[in-house]
């Protein structure tokens, strides 16, 4: 595992295994997959440090430029944990006092819906979230997030540069 992430990453999942024993719904939440790590750095300049080092451990590589900041996705070559290949670094938005470092996991659902209706039995603050195209429910947790969804980062990467396809070559006859 990278060590830039190894001990956030386990202490996340102790977090997170915790959580989901306590839950009614335990089995389901713990049959959801991580798909990725969001990572959040302070500035321009730690996020093009961070992308440079995680480039050389890639495949491929994404960046957009959303809310006023960059994001860049991550393909790498070998998995974080349970097969995690994907890692998002996320510019802190300007002005923002957010947390740097590990901000959350993504987790594979089969459906929003089965997921919202389970959450509604704990007693977690959770809500609906959607940013363009991408949906997702958070749930907030011992001052992490896990955000649960339906495609994974990769898909959403992949929707977007369709959207810029169809606005160079316009909409299919």
């Amino acid at each position: 595992m990278n060590s830039m992430f190894a001990n956030d990453i386990e202490n996340y999942m102790h977090k997170w295994r915790k959580l989901v024993a306590s839950m009614a719904a335990a089995s389901t939440f713990q049959s959801y997959t991580p798909t990725a790590i969001g990572w959040k750095a302070e500035d321009l300049k730690e996020f093009n440090q961070i992308c440079e080092t995680l480039r050389d451990q890639s495949e491929q590589v994404h960046y957009g430029w959303v809310n006023e900041r960059w994001l860049a996705t991550f393909y790498l070559r070998e998995p974080l944990l349970n097969n995690v290949r994907l890692v998002k670094i996320m510019q802190r938005r300007p002005g923002s006092q957010d947390a740097v470092g590990l901000d959350h996991i993504d987790f594979l659902v089969p459906s929003l819906e089965s997921a919202r209706q389970l959450l509604q039995n704990e007693n977690l603050k959770c809500n609906d979230e959607q940013n363009g195209i991408c949906k997702w429910i958070s749930i907030w947790f011992d001052n992490t997030e896990a955000k649960l969804r339906t495609k994974t980062v990769l898909q959403v990467c992949a929707e977007e540069m369709l959207d810029y396809q169809q606005k160079i070559i316009g909409p299919s006859k």
